[in-house]
């Protein structure tokens, strides 16, 4: 039997019940399977105080020691504590503000954790997101249309768009039933706490930042440029591999 001794796990922001689970049975030697089905099991989920169909977005990720020999469920009750650990009297006193639920925070969260790749723009899409809550605009969230396809994220085409789903934010109002991926805390408190913008709208600018705007003639604009941005991507790698064809 090996000695009682501590294993760091690293947990990727943004990922999913599947790839946690992948990341803790490599780790602590423990079963994938029966972790996926552990946050699934809705005696289970309610025996950790959790009014959910499923754990996703409940299991915090972060790097944590675990003590080798730890079992599933003590493994995701962990990741679920540290989770609802964040959210503290001030925290719900800010949801309020917003009249919502740990649910739903946790699910602005993982869309917010699916566009933000710079810290510093958490809360500005934070921001976006609920002016368009609180005007009834969709979300319009590609995150969440990423999360209804099958296989790894690709570009998007208008037929995605179309796919009938309540996660798919371009057909639907309001937030999807639940979590896309597991929120890290900096997204979950950009979703608590968002910046004070009247922005509505944001588009990539190909360095992994945003374009925000207000209004959607800007935004179109905004769009132009990063259309203009992707087309020489394109076109620099259509040269480049006819260079090497050539070779």
């Amino acid at each position: 039997k090996a000695p009682s001794k501590e294993i760091k796990v690293t947990l990727i922001e943004g990922w999913r019940i599947e790839e946690i689970a992948v990341q803790l049975s490599s780790k602590l030697n423990i079963n994938t399977d029966k972790i996926i089905s552990l946050t699934t099991d809705s005696t289970f989920i309610r025996s950790i105080g959790i009014k959910a169909d499923n754990l996703e977005g409940y299991l915090l990720p972060d790097t944590y020691q675990f003590y080798w020999g730890v079992d599933e469920k003590t493994a995701i009750r962990y990741l679920v504590i540290q989770c609802l650990n964040i959210f503290d009297d001030s925290v719900k006193y800010e949801m309020e503000k917003h009249h919502m639920n740990i649910h739903q925070i946790l699910t602005l969260a993982s869309i917010i954790e699916g566009e933000a790749i710079f810290d510093e723009e958490r809360e500005i899409i934070s921001s976006v997101y609920h002016n368009r809550l609180n005007r009834r605009i969709k979300l319009q969230a590609d995150p969440t249309i990423q999360y209804i396809l099958e296989g790894p994220p690709r570009r998007l085409l208008y037929k995605d768009l179309e796919i009938d789903s309540p996660y798919n934010t371009y057909k639907y109002y309001g937030l999807p039933p639940g979590p896309i991926s597991n929120p890290g805390k900096k997204s979950i408190l950009a979703a608590i706490f968002p910046a004070q913008t009247k922005y509505i709208y944001f588009v990539a600018k190909g360095d992994g930042k945003h374009v925000f705007s207000t209004n959607a003639r800007d935004h179109q604009r905004a769009k132009a440029k990063f259309d203009q941005v992707r087309r020489e991507v394109n076109r620099q790698k259509r040269l480049s591999k006819t260079k090497r064809d050539n070779q």
